[in-house]
């Protein structure tokens, strides 16, 4: 019993082994790509957040300083720093609804790249 095995039929050729290279790394590429790309936006919504939670917390400062009375003590306009968060808010009465408009602006860099927060909302007088 003779076996009839023909190699050329059976091996990869050199010209299909590096066409499957290439198939595979570009699509090992373009899985890189997704992955940075969502590695960023990650790190900038983190920083999203933190912004907010900033915010927040000097809007729960003012807003006891308004159930407490104090807030026409407080300046018109207020800036600090915070960690990499540049921020600063303007307080104006708004006469005609009797509420404060609080315009609050965060800036900090990401990246080389310059990002901000504008907020504005209203506190009761």
């Amino acid at each position: 019993m003779a076996l009839n095995y023909n190699i050329k039929n059976k091996a990869f050729s050199l010209l299909e082994l590096i066409i499957a290279i290439a198939v595979l790394s570009t699509g090992i590429i373009a899985l890189l790509r997704a992955f940075s790309f969502s590695a960023r936006l990650t790190g900038l919504s983190c920083d999203i957040i933190n912004a907010v939670f900033l915010a927040e917390d000097k809007m729960q400062e003012l807003e006891l300083k308004e159930k407490q009375n104090l807030i026409d003590n407080e300046p018109a306009q207020v800036g600090d720093r915070e960690g990499k968060f540049a921020w600063e808010y303007t307080l104006s009465l708004n006469r005609d609804f009797n509420l404060y408009r609080l315009d609050f602006d965060i800036k900090w860099q990401r990246a080389n790249r310059d990002e901000s927060l504008k907020l504005n909302t209203f506190l009761r007088q």
